[in-house]
């Protein structure tokens, strides 16, 4: 609760000084037109203004910090965590997309850590096993494993997601409906998706690895699914895991992207250039300072980043494409499925509100990446972002996938680099 109250003080006196230079700078330019004759009333206003705000600023600087520090202090211990509770998940998953990164400093108790979840029940890391709990969970588990990654914003509840109205039980998932299926065993992943999305598969990754080690039965087969930001993420834990030799990557058979912006999402391009635009003159330049201020997960997005080479060096509002040739994982199939507002892909609302046909199939004008054409699948005509979450078609066509073994190989012992992804025109498109 303390940590809570720090982050809304904190953002409260950020949103409060850009009122305070947006109206400075529009008195600014109208006492200006005034001439001398208003210089002593700008003066005065000055001072009043200066008063008014810092006050307000004072107040909403310590009075949420104050408030949680109470709340902390008479919040019952044994009351359930907000990281176990649903509600807290969602509101915390939708809160950490924007300002994850602060929070993971500023707030860190309240910001979400990875947690892999089995059945109803976080997997504990205990003495450096992810997979501690495992032996004791709810579901029984086997040695084929599926991990579904969310994507910005979201939380592992987001599987669920009109799940009573497509399936007709609100807890079914892919992961339910792959278990009763085929016998795979699901886990879902909850993390801070303000972070950056390579941050987030290295520890995927080497929470994988862990889990791997410490399965209570041989682990034979890994399958991803990624929605969104989740795909990338997915990618970035496959690659870094095989560059580090992990043994988890010689079991991984599947990552499946379920509209991920492998070549970066519009909306997030469009922001950065508004952003450049607003910051030219000084009244707007305060409403650009604050729109900066989303996370680096976010503006991981502008591209599709997955690893760090991709924004180390470079200021993080560069509009520039820097990602860098990630490679694809020999012995892994990638599939990717993809919505569209149109009927046809090709047509003029050949995205799902949020991403776009060609990047969620990995083909662009200028980079694209060597996914292959017969693993691509679009569904069209009045789909949006969201609805891959939850769709029968969808879920037939990963069912599929994942029990026909296309793309798959045998283990990889050794790490070796395949570049994927190669920075020119295609003009092929993929299959739908």
């Amino acid at each position: 609760m303390r940590d809570a109250g720090t982050l809304a003080g904190t953002t409260l006196h950020e949103v409060a000084g850009t009122a305070r230079d947006v109206h400075r700078a529009v008195a600014d330019r109208l006492f200006g037109l005034a001439g001398r004759p208003g210089a002593a009333i700008k003066l005065a206003h000055d001072g009043i203004a200066a008063i008014a705000y810092g006050s307000t600023r004072l107040g909403v600087r310590y009075l949420p910090p104050a408030v949680g520090m109470i709340a902390g202090a008479v919040q019952d211990p044994t009351a359930e965590s907000v990281h176990d509770h649903r509600t807290g998940r969602s509101v915390l998953g939708a809160i950490s997309g924007i300002v994850g990164d602060r929070m993971a400093v500023e707030s860190a108790a309240v910001a979400p850590q990875m947690r892999m979840r089995l059945g109803s029940g976080p997997l504990r890391r205990v003495a450096g096993n992810v997979a501690h709990d495992a032996r004791s969970a709810s579901v029984p588990v086997g040695g084929r494993l599926v991990v579904f990654v969310h994507g910005l914003c979201e939380s592992d509840l987001c599987w669920s997601w009109a799940a009573e109205r497509r399936w007709g039980d609100r807890t079914a998932t892919y992961g339910s409906k792959l278990h009763d299926d085929d016998g795979w065993t699901p886990l879902y992943v909850n993390f801070n998706t303000g972070l950056h999305i390579s941050g987030n598969g290295l520890e995927f990754a080497e929470q994988l690895e862990e889990l791997v080690a410490g399965w209570p039965v041989r682990v034979t087969e890994i399958a991803l699914i990624g929605h969104s930001l989740g795909g990338l993420v997915a990618r970035s834990a496959a690659h870094q895991g095989h560059e580090l030799g992990h043994a988890w990557v010689g079991r991984l058979r599947h990552i499946v992207g379920l509209g991920t912006p492998h070549l970066g999402a519009p909306l997030e391009r469009y922001v950065n250039r508004g952003t450049h635009r607003l910051a030219r003159r000084p009244e707007t330049r305060p409403f650009a300072a604050l729109l900066n201020q989303r996370s680096v997960g976010i503006k991981d997005l502008r591209h599709g980043s997955v690893v760090e080479a991709d924004w180390l060096d470079f200021e993080a509002d560069d509009p520039t494409d820097n990602c860098t040739p990630a490679s694809l994982v020999p012995g892994v199939a990638y599939s990717m499925v993809s919505a569209t507002l149109s009927r046809e892909p090709d047509g003029i609302f050949a995205h799902d509100l949020l991403v776009q046909h060609g990047s969620a199939h990995g083909v662009g004008a200028v980079r694209s990446i060597a996914f292959e054409a017969d693993r691509s699948h679009t569904i069209a005509g009045g789909k949006h972002h969201f609805d891959l979450l939850a769709d029968a078609t969808v879920y037939d066509k990963v069912r599929g996938w994942l029990a026909g073994g296309d793309g798959a190989a045998a283990p990889v012992d050794s790490p070796r680099t395949t570049s994927g992804e190669r920075r020119r025109s295609r003009s092929s498109r993929p299959r739908t």
